[in-house]
């Protein structure tokens, strides 16, 4: 417990961890309990056609990975288990001899399976690698090939829409939330109406008896009905459109929750399965006291192991106004503040506490919470969305909603990591999206000959030579006028007195980039743009290891970033360094000292910036 917390809950005296594994000559079962709440689900591992001293083992590794130290952690994926053990299993019970026992598991094994050629290998493999690191003594032959299997994919490669297709399934699903809301909120103003007596029964009848069905759904749950299920007001729900479009008054429908899981989807980047999880629980910084409305929302990306599954990510609004008194779905914060009032009648029916919650006719409540299975796809191909190119006949090619497209997409508009690192960002999603590849790397082009040609359209900072440091002992007032300075400020920067990082500032209550009079603020990476700048020898060893690391950076980051943030401080920098003979910056990398290297590393981490 910290000085100003509070104390952790702990469990009871007495407290003894549940019992989840249940293996015997009748049963092998793990009991899993979902990480977001719920009713226990059993594993049922039984059916995995080996032997019992195989199974059980097997069985270890799911208690494992489906643990509180594991990465299955919602009621599909664990679930998802059997079916991975279950292919497996079944090709080493197709052998000549299967194994029937761990100890008699060999590379060979794994090698066979392989060769077997299924289209899911190449996620089989991987998931195998997971559960059984959890399973005790594997053998070693065994364990060392698990750890090196890899499969390539089989299917086609995910890539990502193109921007006009990202556009019109953006705006389709942004339009149909509108819609929707505008429709819910006349229910909602219909139904008040009718409970404040607003509504004559003789004149406007039809609207009267809709408001009275209306008010038995929202007490209630449901429309009056005979006990055969045939609604009472028969004719009205019929004048009306149907059960569906009664509940449609009050509550999403399912096909408008998958408009706006593919709109938050659209916005954040997130993945599907962490905003499936999401909760209405969240935190508003801005204290809906005025500035930039904010939520924060606890989110889980199960995939990241156990200590960076849980994140908190920030939705935010535009400034313009409150986002109360206007209905934006531009922002994720407006699409989640609108699903917090939309689904708020189904989450109340329900007792829950999901983000998402609707009306669903194939639900025994009639409810349902969550985003359901295949959602996304029922939601594309019922709004007849087409691709841009269509088939070889000419004909229009249905577009398919995939969620790792949708997010594929937003990650390669925004450049920007979403739950994992630039490094990840840029060389296992957009380094294999090949989708729209020469339009990338066009962009990237145009952007690296605008930042260079920026770069070059000022000369590079004054240097001072090593005859200029020479000189000024005997004559500094020369040097001086040759530069620029007087000779009081010549001597500073010699002496290393008006050191930033890559050179020294001669001014810095005349910065260019803030107000006259007022000291600099800006980043260092700007001095070499700046006219109060001025480089010596002895800047040399930062500015190499400094023009290195820029170029290190390339490896790290998306080709389009690097070359919207660091293409022309690489691009002076190496105008910088032209100054001196190859053998001097050669000498100068060599002579830099770990002070140096330290330094470079704090301001290239934004260690040394002000703000």
């Amino acid at each position: 417990m910290s000085g100003a917390g509070r104390r952790a809950v702990l469990p009871g005296a007495g407290y003894r961890l549940p019992q989840r594994l249940f293996v015997d000559d009748s049963q092998c079962r793990v009991l899993f309990f979902p990480e977001r709440g719920g009713e226990p689900v059993d594993i049922d591992l039984s059916v995995l056609p080996v032997a019992r001293e195989l199974r059980d083992w097997m069985a270890l590794g799911v208690l494992g990975v489906t643990g509180p130290a594991g990465t299955r952690r919602t009621t599909t994926s664990a679930l998802d288990t059997v079916n991975i053990l279950k292919r497996f299993a079944r090709y080493l019970a197709a052998l000549s001899n299967p194994p029937t026992a761990p100890a008699q598991l060999r590379a060979i094994h794994l090698d066979g399976y392989m060769l077997t050629g299924a289209t899911t290998l190449h996620r089989d493999i991987s998931a195998l690698r997971t559960i059984l690191r959890f399973a005790p003594d594997p053998p070693s032959e065994f364990a060392a090939r698990l750890a090196q299997a890899r499969v390539a994919k089989s299917d086609t490669p995910t890539c990502s829409y193109t921007a006009a297709e990202f556009r019109r399934i953006t705006t389709t699903a942004r339009s149909e939330l509108r819609t929707a809301a505008a429709r819910i909120r006349a229910g909602r103003h219909l139904l008040a109406d009718w409970r404040a007596g607003s509504i004559d029964r003789e004149s406007d009848r039809l609207r009267w008896e809709i408001g009275d069905l209306l008010d038995h759904l929202d007490r209630h749950g449901d429309i009056p009905r005979y006990e055969c299920g045939t609604p009472r007001a028969l004719e009205v729900v019929r004048r009306v459109g149907g059960i569906g479009a009664v509940f449609a008054h009050l509550h999403l429908t399912h096909h408008e929750t998958g408009a706006a899981a593919v709109l938050l989807l659209c916005l954040t980047g997130q993945n599907y399965s962490t905003l499936a999880a999401a909760t209405t629980a969240h935190h508003r910084p801005d204290a809906h006291a005025g500035g930039t409305p904010t939520a924060q929302l606890d989110l889980v990306k199960p995939r990241r192991g156990g200590r960076r599954a849980a994140m908190t990510v920030a939705l935010r609004d535009v400034p313009a106004e409150p986002a109360e008194a206007r209905e934006d779905l531009n922002t994720p914060f407006g699409v989640h503040a609108l699903l917090l009032d939309l689904a708020a009648p189904a989450r109340n029916r329900l007792k829950s506490d999901a983000l998402f919650a609707f009306y669903n006719a194939r639900n025994a409540s009639g409810f349902g919470h969550g985003l359901p299975k295949q959602i996304l796809q029922l939601w594309g191909k019922a709004t007849d969305l087409v691709c841009d190119a269509p088939d070889a006949e000419g004909r229009a090619v249905p577009l398919h909603i995939d969620s790792r497209r949708l997010r594929l997409t937003w990650l390669e508009i925004n450049q920007r990591p979403v739950a994992h690192t630039e490094t990840t960002l840029a060389n296992e999603y957009l380094a294999r999206n090949r989708g729209n590849l020469a339009e990338y790397q066009k962009i990237v082009a145009d952007v690296l000959d605008q930042q260079v040609a920026r770069a070059r359209t000022a000369p590079p900072i004054p240097v001072l030579s090593a005859q200029d440091i020479e000189q000024a002992r005997t004559d500094p007032a020369a040097v001086a006028v040759r530069h620029g300075l007087d000779t009081t400020t010549l001597q500073q920067l010699i002496t290393g007195r008006l050191d930033t990082v890559l050179a020294g500032c001669t001014n810095p209550l005349a910065s260019p980039y803030t107000p006259a009079g007022k000291p600099c603020g800006a980043s260092f990476l700007l001095c070499l743009s700046c006219p109060c700048a001025r480089a010596t020898p002895a800047h040399l060893p930062v500015q190499v290891l400094a023009l290195d690391a820029l170029k290190a950076r390339q490896q790290e980051m998306t080709p389009l970033r690097w070359a919207e943030r660091l293409a022309e401080p690489t691009a002076r920098l190496t105008d910088l360094l032209s100054h001196y003979s190859p053998a001097a910056v050669a000498d100068a990398r060599t002579s830099a000292t770990p002070a140096d290297q330290a330094l470079v590393d704090r301001f290239l981490s934004r260690g040394l910036d002000l703000t």
